[in-house]
């Protein structure tokens, strides 16, 4: 009999470079240059005396061709160079060859250079995507583990862009992705003890990922088959009541109940691609929070132990949880990376947290150190979850409604922060405003904000 999948819970986590991997050269692009630095190539697609919208396009050889589009303040740009008419309409030719349907990205998925490696001593057991920031290894199914590259390739390019890389000697980070969670606890030291199922050691410069991809991956094969041995019987089935009453009036009647296994078994095998996308997408969402906690360890705000003397100190706690928690949250549609919507879970928490007036104060999450952020037992949840809502409020506030994490000023905060000087008076220079008077448009920015997910109101405090 066909069953549902169960749902699994196990991946819920609290949570000059170009920011675009480098293109190949038989594209022409617009050129868009950022007063932060950060160059990007693609398509311009609207300009106005507010405002730049533009696709940014990534291409590499051997390497998913990374394309999503993204909007600009005027005063951000520093220069726009723009394609001849005609290069122009030979750029969209090609970008309107890259089919956004899930059919045509599992082509491009099939592209991707992979390699066979030994894995925990097993010998060609694992799986090996390398890029320019991080390298991939897994045992996991190689759809899963080409998934899992190609939007990574995106999300790192979306870092660049928010944080440009400010030291290109960073080392790639390695990434290893275990496809059941016991594989995870074994291979980690004190593993069964391990409340989160990914963590990064910066010390080995490696993000680790446990998942129960296996187990469910067998249970959805298992299913498809069976599905399929069932919508044979029935097409076999109406084959021959077709045969026996084709003419007969009585004929809808006698196919009905055909129909009706059809549509039931058509909708079980929905509802399980749904719970596999959703546990897919969850171990994506883990990827992408603990990756960011390398790409600025290594590329943006690397700790002066790391032989980084020009170094300025690593990006605050409360900053690092709060972007990164804008990041696992990034959606992938129609082949595009959507960054800047408002979560609805941390949204209706922090909206919640401020009418009862339990929203952290403004000094608190700023000076917060770095056990707010370590959940090392169950009694510290509540303030663990409080600290990492209040800090994706404020890093969504600063990314998208305030936007005042451009390189200069926001490593200048990072300086005096890491040199010892006061937190506050820090911020209170990088936003030009009082902790008081910036409390209080954060706080009714983030009232306004709607629950439904959609891109993030910046038009007004």
């Amino acid at each position: 009999m066909l069953r549902l999948l169960c749902a699994l819970v196990v991946l819920a986590l609290p949570f000059s470079a170009s920011a675009a991997p480098p293109a190949v050269s038989d594209w022409p692009f617009d050129v868009l240059k950022l007063k932060n630095g950060v160059t990007h190539k693609g398509l311009l697609l609207e300009e106005t005396s507010s405002k730049v919208r533009f696709q940014i396009v990534g291409r590499a050889p051997g390497r998913p061709t990374v394309s999503f589009p993204l909007s600009f303040s005027k005063g951000d740009v520093a220069k726009l160079d723009k394609l001849s008419d005609a290069d122009r309409e030979t750029l969209k030719a090609k970008l309107k060859e890259i089919d956004p349907s899930p059919e045509a990205e599992l082509r491009r998925l099939e592209k991707l250079d992979l390699k066979f490696v030994d894995w925990l001593g097993k010998k060609d057991a694992g799986l090996r995507y390398d890029s320019d920031y991080f390298s991939l290894l897994s045992d996991a199914p190689e759809e899963v583990v080409r998934r899992a590259a190609y939007r990574l390739e995106n999300v790192y390019a979306a870092y660049a862009n928010y944080l440009p890389p400010r030291f290109a000697g960073g080392a790639p980070t390695v990434i290893h992705v275990h496809q059941t969670l016991a594989g995870y606890q074994k291979a980690t030291p004190g593993g069964v003890l391990l409340q989160n199922p990914a963590f990064y050691d910066p010390s080995s410069n490696r993000v680790v990922c446990g998942t129960d991809i296996q187990r469910l991956g067998d249970d959805l094969t298992a299913f498809r088959l069976d599905a399929k041995q069932q919508l044979d019987d029935i097409a076999t089935k109406e084959a021959k009541i077709i045969v026996l009453y084709g003419k007969s009036p009585e004929l809808p009647r006698f196919l009905q109940p055909e129909k009706d296994r059809r549509a039931s078994i058509e909708a079980v095998a929905r509802r399980n691609e749904a719970v596999f996308e959703r546990i897919t997408r969850q171990l994506f969402q883990t990827l992408y929070h603990e990756a960011f906690h390398s790409y600025v360890s290594n590329f943006v705000y690397p700790s002066n132990g790391k032989g980084r003397a020009d170094s300025p100190g690593e990006l605050p706690r409360w900053l690092n949880e709060g972007m990164a928690q804008v990041f696992e949250t990034a959606i992938f549609e129609a082949g595009e990376l959507r960054i800047g919507h408002a979560d609805r879970f941390r949204l209706d928490k922090a909206q919640e947290a401020l009418a009862k007036k339990e929203f952290p104060l403004l000094k608190d999450v700023l000076t917060a150190g770095r056990d707010v952020f370590v959940i090392a037992h169950r009694g510290n949840r509540p303030e663990a979850d409080r600290a990492y809502v209040a800090t994706w409020a404020l890093a969504s506030y600063l990314m998208f409604d305030r936007r005042l994490l451009s390189a200069g000023s926001l490593d200048e905060f990072v300086k005096s922060v890491n040199a010892g000087g006061d937190t506050l008076a820090a911020f209170e220079k990088l936003t030009g405003q009082s902790t008081a008077a910036f409390e209080k448009d954060f706080h009714s920015w983030l009232r306004k904000l709607l629950p439904s997910g959609s891109l993030l109101e910046t038009g007004g405090k």
